[in-house]
């Protein structure tokens, strides 16, 4: 005989050829009698034993027979959860797990849902009195991190729910060299691959080295090989003493992209022009057992702001607000010749003058560096006389680049 939730809510008992014997409505009560016999109560004053070793099989459709092989008590468990009765409602006192193992499968670790939803269940309580180490695939509690650890695919990569970010990224390295969990390699995206990202080694020298960072290598990958890298999280089971680096580390230290070894990591911060690109920091500094927590922060140039503008920037721009962004903007020295049609003045630094703009009339200028005729955008020296001439009273504007 075979016991069927049918997806419409009914409850039915089959023989071996699918036909219905009996039609469970209105159950309220479920009693054991002997460790064979379940008597089912329903409707008004009805009744119906269940023997546990006739019952072949009981399915909650759409999913497939499962082969029932317990006793009374382990049927009206099932019952009582699976059949009858909401999971968190009064019937039975197991909980969902020790249900389908005590009464499908007598004892069975492993339960197969055949790809379906399990129905009514709001919450699922898990055991948080141990760590349950799950492997690929396992989802179990850590008792230490205070959340669950779900196993990547792959098996050598767990994720703390709710405090890790991965990522299964695809090795395209050049030259083409093996990722190591061991060598925890900083990677930037190099392009995309198989609908995965790419990745090659990452170097704070300069912005196309550095701007996409995206994680640490997590687990070994081969070349051409895809695994797990780290953006957000707590990476363990590594050196974090600094002696591969050849520094050393303390709990607390933060930790930047190298600015001259690819894929390094180091603790001394970066100064410009190299990038400030921010890794994360030693929760735990020890040769085995060490601890880095993943935070990766791409840190930003001044035209990578909002607000900031800037065109083809030059030695002594400075920023100005337009009204509405700032700009860039060039030195200019003013010049009035009124009284006088020829100015001298000496260079406060090494400087071009780049290009002459009239401001009153439209004279014909020269310039003279040191009594020496001057080409636009040579230049001068610190200290040189500056000779400036019109052919008519006017006012002039030097564009001025600190050389």
């Amino acid at each position: 005989m075979n016991i069927v939730k049918q997806s419409t809510g009914n409850v039915v008992l089959t023989d071996a050829a699918g036909n219905i014997q009996k039609v469970f409505v209105n159950v309220n009560a479920l009693d054991v009698k002997g460790t064979d016999e379940v008597i089912v109560k329903f409707g008004f004053n009805q009744w119906h034993s269940l023997f546990a070793s006739q019952i072949d099989n009981t399915q909650v459709e759409p999913a497939a027979a499962v082969p029932f092989s317990g006793n009374a008590f382990d049927l009206v468990a099932l019952l009582s959860s699976s059949f009858f009765f909401e999971l968190s409602g009064g019937g039975g006192g197991d909980d969902l797990a020790q249900v389908l193992i005590n009464g499908n499968s007598a004892g069975a670790t492993d339960i197969d849902m055949n790809g379906n939803d399990i129905g009514k269940v709001s919450v699922i309580n898990f055991s948080i009195s141990s760590s349950a180490n799950p492997s690929q695939g396992g989802l179990g509690w850590n008792t230490s991190l205070g959340t669950l650890d779900l196993g990547l695919a792959g098996g050598n990569t767990i994720s703390n729910v709710g405090q890790h970010l991965h990522a299964r990224v695809v090795n395209k390295t050049t030259p083409l060299v093996n990722l190591t969990k061991a060598g925890y390699q900083v990677v930037i995206v190099a392009g995309a691959t198989g609908q995965r990202l790419s990745v090659k080694l990452a170097k704070a020298d300069n912005d196309a080295n550095s701007a996409g960072t995206l994680g640490i290598v997590c687990e070994n990958i081969a070349g051409n090989q895809e695994g797990f890298i780290c953006s957000v999280g707590q990476l363990t089971n590594i050196n974090t003493t600094g002696s591969l680096q050849g520094e050393t580390w303390n709990d607390g230290d933060s930790l930047y992209l190298s600015p001259t070894t690819f894929g390094a990591v180091t603790n001394v911060k970066p100064s410009a022009p190299f990038h400030e690109v921010r890794i994360g920091y030693v929760e735990y500094a020890h040769a085995i057992n060490g601890k880095i927590y993943v935070k990766i922060d791409n840190g930003y140039e001044l035209d990578e702001l909002h607000n900031v503008a800037i065109t083809t920037p030059l030695n002594g721009n400075y920023l100005e607000y337009n009204g509405t962004v700032w700009v860039n903007q060039g030195l200019v020295y003013t010049i009035e010749l009124i009284a006088a049609l020829t100015v001298d003045f000496y260079a406060p630094y090494n400087m071009k003058i780049n290009s002459v703009t009239n401001i009153l009339n439209s004279p014909t200028t020269t310039i003279q560096d040191d009594n020496v005729a001057y080409v636009l955008g040579a230049t001068i020296a610190a200290g040189s006389k500056i000779t400036v001439t019109v052919n008519t009273a006017s006012v002039v504007n030097l564009n001025i680049e600190k050389a």
